[in-house]
């Protein structure tokens, strides 16, 4: 935390850098050699920081940069063939990195499947390379790690985390009928759907701003996270709001095996257009984990488990970058040591200095986690919540859906 001090001390409200430019280093695509493609995106990361005189740890540079897990051969079946029986293609959120993804990679290991999770161009980098990607790069991206599969495995899951989620969608809409490994299902965890999308704190460029170079910017923050961005270009929200209108325009039923889940206080995507995209454009089986405040609503559709995502007396909801974080999670887990106080920051409130000290307990004060919705903070000082309470369970009836969707 001391870390996050002394950026945030250096870093003035608004300030743009040289990380706010585009670096020149690109994100290869993935390859059927996926080492070569890994070891390429780490020399783009190592670069683009090393260019503006913020070098990464090679420990932070791995976390950002696609990673694949192989299954034991001894315990995990493969086919004559030498393919794997079920592999998994993991797609990070807006803004973000494979390291979204870690913890469920690591489930999905110890299920025997082969995984692979890629970085998407714009990302990983600095955050100024977000101003100029184009969502078709992520399409293409997405494209290519699902080829990098063929001759390798026989059945493939899509993982995706926001926009992640609705880039596994749209290649399920859009790939052909045939496919080498067939596609075996999604998983959506917080699926960017619906062309109302919240995303609660970034700020709508003005007239008068587009004009100033930080007018190109919804959030400019100190980006002391080591493996996401903080700042985010207006570019980067726009392009995921195409690819949203994309997807929403493709009016068909899609028949495979589905698992969504979302918070139901989520503000970056639209869980009301999630939840009624499942239950109206699925025919084939499908389950929907909601978390929820407000467990025992009527269910439109019985495809529908809630969970109660408070977790009395400091967890008010879960919050949207906390769905695929475990617990234990060395960065953002219960013990990880990072706070989340950047919603703070931008609006340059007292509020932050309260939300980063560490000293600071449900016993003494009013600081809850939880997501960063209006309601909790009218109401308390909120750290967002950086971890899933319930992760264990969401993956473990993610994999169980998996076995047997039916």
């Amino acid at each position: 935390m001391a870390l996050a001090l002394a950026l945030a001390a250096c870093v003035p409200q608004g300030e743009l850098g040289l990380r706010h430019t585009p670096s020149a280093r690109e994100i290869p695509l993935p390859s059927p050699d996926f080492a070569v493609y890994v070891a390429a995106a780490e020399v783009a990361i190592a670069e683009a920081n090393q260019a503006i005189d913020r070098p990464l740890e090679e420990k932070i540079i791995a976390d950002r940069a696609p990673f694949e897990l192989v299954p034991e051969r001894g315990r995990c079946r493969r086919g004559a063939d030498g393919r794997h029986a079920k592999a998994a293609l993991l797609l990070h959120d807006l803004g973000g990195t494979p390291y979204d993804m870690r913890d469920i990679a690591r489930a999905f290991l110890k299920d025997c499947y082969l995984i692979r999770a890629v970085l998407l161009p714009g990302h990983g980098t600095v955050p100024g390379d977000l101003l100029e990607v184009d969502y078709r790069l992520w399409v293409e991206a997405t494209s290519s790690a699902v080829a990098s599969f063929a001759g390798g495995a026989e059945r493939l899951v899509l993982v995706g985390f926001g926009l992640g989620a609705t880039l596994a969608l749209h290649h399920a809409l859009t790939a052909p009928p045939r496919s080498d490994p067939v596609l075996g299902g999604l998983v959506l965890l917080a699926p960017a759907l619906g062309t109302d999308m919240p995303l609660a704190w970034l700020r709508a460029p003005g007239v008068y701003s587009q004009l100033m170079p930080e007018g190109r910017w919804a959030r400019l923050l100190p980006d002391y996270d080591p493996v996401r961005f903080e700042s985010l270009p207006h570019n980067a929200q726009l392009q995921q709001m195409r690819l949203v209108a994309e997807v929403d325009a493709r009016d068909a039923v899609l028949d495979l095996p589905v698992f969504v889940a979302i918070s139901a206080d989520d503000v970056e995507v639209d869980p009301g257009a999630a939840r009624d995209w499942f239950c109206r454009q699925l025919s084939g089986p499908r389950r929907l984990i909601w978390h929820t405040t407000a467990p025992a609503r009527s269910t439109d559709c019985r495809f529908i488990a809630e969970r109660a995502s408070a977790a009395p007396p400091d967890i008010l909801d879960l919050s949207h970058v906390a769905l695929p974080i475990a617990p234990d999670n060395p960065r953002y887990g219960a013990k990880g040591g990072y706070l989340d106080c950047s919603h703070y920051w931008e609006e340059n409130s007292p509020n932050w200095l309260l939300c980063v000290d560490v000293t600071k307990t449900t016993a003494n004060s009013d600081l809850r986690y939880g997501e960063i919705t209006a309601a909790n903070r009218q109401r308390h000082i909120v750290r967002r919540l950086t971890y899933n309470p319930d992760f264990a369970a969401m993956v473990g009836a993610m994999l169980a859906f998996l076995a047997d969707p039916d």
